[in-house]
């Protein structure tokens, strides 16, 4: 790789996705948005050169803390011509996209709809448009309570590696 994703504040304090050279040149942000509150983070590069980051694009608030937390769903946006379309919609955050080894997209979804909803970091997959959202791994059981950074294993369709933690 010649290059690499990350996330900083801008000069207004959002975050927002930037990418430099591996060779620390060539600095840019790379979701161009005309909206000033949005921002932008966790990001990944899908293999179009298209780029997936999570966003607080719903303007709603984590549920257990009175919404003083921004939830992050996650968008698809395309640097060559600055089109943009959100693909998850959820009550709570989707975080650390990745790309498998078949092509989709592997994710962390915190749901809410369970009664023991500080467990449930559910490791989601989709089509990298968004379509087919399925749960890869977890039921809601309470060990592990909190699974993040996933990232799949090379070469194999299913497996993955990720940190597993407490809830806070």
């Amino acid at each position: 790789a010649g290059r690499f994703l990350f996330s900083m504040t801008d000069e207004t304090s959002r975050w927002q996705v930037y990418e430099v050279g591996v060779d620390g040149k060539g600095l840019r942000k790379v979701v161009d948005s005309p909206e000033p509150d949005l921002e932008f983070f966790d990001a990944t590069y899908l293999p179009d050169n298209r780029v997936i980051a999570v966003s607080n694009i719903g303007y709603h608030g984590v549920p257990c803390v009175s919404g003083s937390d921004a939830v992050g769903n996650m968008v698809v946006y395309n640097p060559k011509d600055g089109n943009m379309r959100r693909l998850t919609f959820d009550q709570d955050a989707n975080w650390h996209p990745t790309v498998m080894n078949n092509g989709r997209v592997m994710y962390v979804r915190w749901e809410y709809t369970d009664l023991t909803h500080y467990f449930s970091r559910m490791v989601m997959h989709m089509n990298p448009d968004g379509t087919e959202q399925r749960m890869l791994y977890g039921t809601g059981s309470v060990f592990p309570n909190s699974i993040f950074d996933v990232q799949p294993i090379p070469n194999h369709p299913s497996k993955f590696v990720g940190v597993i933690s407490g809830h806070h």
